[in-house]
Protein backbone atom coordinates (compact mmCIF):
# COMPACT_ATOMS: atom_id res chain seq x y z
CA UNK A 1 0.00 0.00 0.00
CA UNK A 2 1.30 3.40 -0.90
CA UNK A 3 0.52 6.44 1.14
CA UNK A 4 0.36 9.69 -0.73
CA UNK A 5 1.10 12.40 1.77
CA UNK A 6 0.16 16.03 1.52
CA UNK A 7 2.23 17.93 4.08
CA UNK A 8 0.56 21.12 5.23
CA UNK A 9 2.54 24.29 5.86
CA UNK A 10 1.37 24.36 9.52
CA UNK A 11 3.33 21.19 10.18
CA UNK A 12 0.19 19.08 9.95
CA UNK A 13 0.47 15.80 8.06
CA UNK A 14 -2.48 14.67 5.99
CA UNK A 15 -2.41 11.08 4.81
CA UNK A 16 -3.91 10.67 1.36
CA UNK A 17 -4.51 7.17 0.04
CA UNK A 18 -5.37 6.24 -3.51
CA UNK A 19 -8.83 4.77 -3.98
CA UNK A 20 -7.03 1.85 -5.61
CA UNK A 21 -5.32 1.06 -2.31
CA UNK A 22 -8.62 0.27 -0.61
CA UNK A 23 -9.28 -2.66 -2.92
CA UNK A 24 -5.73 -3.94 -2.47
CA UNK A 25 -5.96 -3.68 1.32
CA UNK A 26 -9.32 -5.44 1.28
CA UNK A 27 -7.99 -8.26 -0.89
CA UNK A 28 -4.94 -8.84 1.31
CA UNK A 29 -6.66 -8.55 4.68
CA UNK A 30 -9.52 -10.88 3.78
CA UNK A 31 -6.93 -13.63 3.48
CA UNK A 32 -6.30 -13.38 7.24
CA UNK A 33 -9.49 -11.87 8.69
CA UNK A 34 -13.22 -12.11 8.12
CA UNK A 35 -14.92 -9.71 5.73
CA UNK A 36 -16.70 -7.96 8.61
CA UNK A 37 -13.44 -7.35 10.49
CA UNK A 38 -11.71 -6.09 7.35
CA UNK A 39 -14.54 -3.70 6.51
CA UNK A 40 -14.43 -2.37 10.08
CA UNK A 41 -10.67 -1.78 9.73
CA UNK A 42 -11.17 -0.03 6.39
CA UNK A 43 -13.87 2.21 7.90
CA UNK A 44 -11.48 3.21 10.71
CA UNK A 45 -8.66 3.77 8.23
CA UNK A 46 -10.86 6.06 6.16
CA UNK A 47 -11.46 8.25 9.21
CA UNK A 48 -7.75 9.07 9.49
CA UNK A 49 -7.02 9.48 5.79
CA UNK A 50 -8.28 11.26 2.70
CA UNK A 51 -9.04 9.38 -0.50
CA UNK A 52 -7.31 10.56 -3.67
CA UNK A 53 -9.47 10.72 -6.77
CA UNK A 54 -9.35 7.88 -9.28
CA UNK A 55 -11.14 9.13 -12.38
CA UNK A 56 -10.90 9.19 -16.16
CA UNK A 57 -8.15 11.82 -16.09
CA UNK A 58 -6.01 9.71 -13.73
CA UNK A 59 -6.50 6.58 -15.86
CA UNK A 60 -5.58 8.52 -19.02
CA UNK A 61 -2.42 9.90 -17.40
CA UNK A 62 -1.50 6.43 -16.14
CA UNK A 63 -1.95 4.91 -19.58
CA UNK A 64 0.26 7.57 -21.16
CA UNK A 65 2.97 7.79 -18.52
CA UNK A 66 6.57 6.62 -18.69
CA UNK A 67 6.12 4.36 -15.67
CA UNK A 68 6.78 0.69 -16.38
CA UNK A 69 4.10 -0.42 -13.89
CA UNK A 70 0.52 0.72 -14.56
CA UNK A 71 -0.54 0.61 -10.88
CA UNK A 72 2.40 2.81 -9.92
CA UNK A 73 1.47 5.23 -12.71
CA UNK A 74 -2.07 5.42 -11.30
CA UNK A 75 -0.77 5.96 -7.75
CA UNK A 76 1.57 8.69 -8.97
CA UNK A 77 -1.08 10.47 -11.03
CA UNK A 78 -3.45 10.33 -8.06
CA UNK A 79 -0.78 11.87 -5.84
CA UNK A 80 -0.22 14.72 -8.27
CA UNK A 81 -3.94 15.47 -8.56
CA UNK A 82 -4.28 15.44 -4.75
CA UNK A 83 -1.40 17.96 -4.47
CA UNK A 84 0.69 15.55 -2.43
CA UNK A 85 4.23 16.51 -1.59
CA UNK A 86 5.62 13.01 -1.08
CA UNK A 87 4.89 9.36 -1.83
CA UNK A 88 5.65 6.73 0.78
CA UNK A 89 6.18 3.22 -0.55
CA UNK A 90 8.29 0.15 0.10
CA UNK A 91 8.80 -0.03 -3.66
CA UNK A 92 10.88 3.09 -4.36
CA UNK A 93 12.64 1.66 -7.41
CA UNK A 94 9.46 1.77 -9.50
CA UNK A 95 9.11 5.54 -9.04
CA UNK A 96 12.22 6.64 -10.95
CA UNK A 97 10.04 8.81 -13.19
CA UNK A 98 8.57 10.67 -10.21
CA UNK A 99 8.97 14.39 -9.77
CA UNK A 100 7.73 13.99 -6.19
CA UNK A 101 10.07 12.83 -3.43
CA UNK A 102 9.74 9.09 -2.78
CA UNK A 103 10.51 7.61 0.64
CA UNK A 104 10.19 4.28 2.35
CA UNK A 105 8.11 4.26 5.54
CA UNK A 106 11.31 4.04 7.63
CA UNK A 107 12.89 6.97 5.79
CA UNK A 108 9.77 9.07 6.30
CA UNK A 109 9.58 8.28 10.03
CA UNK A 110 13.27 9.10 10.43
CA UNK A 111 12.77 12.42 8.60
CA UNK A 112 9.94 13.56 10.87
CA UNK A 113 11.81 12.49 14.02
CA UNK A 114 14.55 14.97 13.09
CA UNK A 115 12.10 17.87 13.14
Amino acid sequence: MRKLLRLQIRGEIIMVVSALSYTTINYLLTKIDSVDIVLDKLRKFKIISEVAVLDDEIIEKGLNSNFSDFEDAIQYSSALKANCQIIITRNTKDFKESELPIMTPDEFLASIKKK
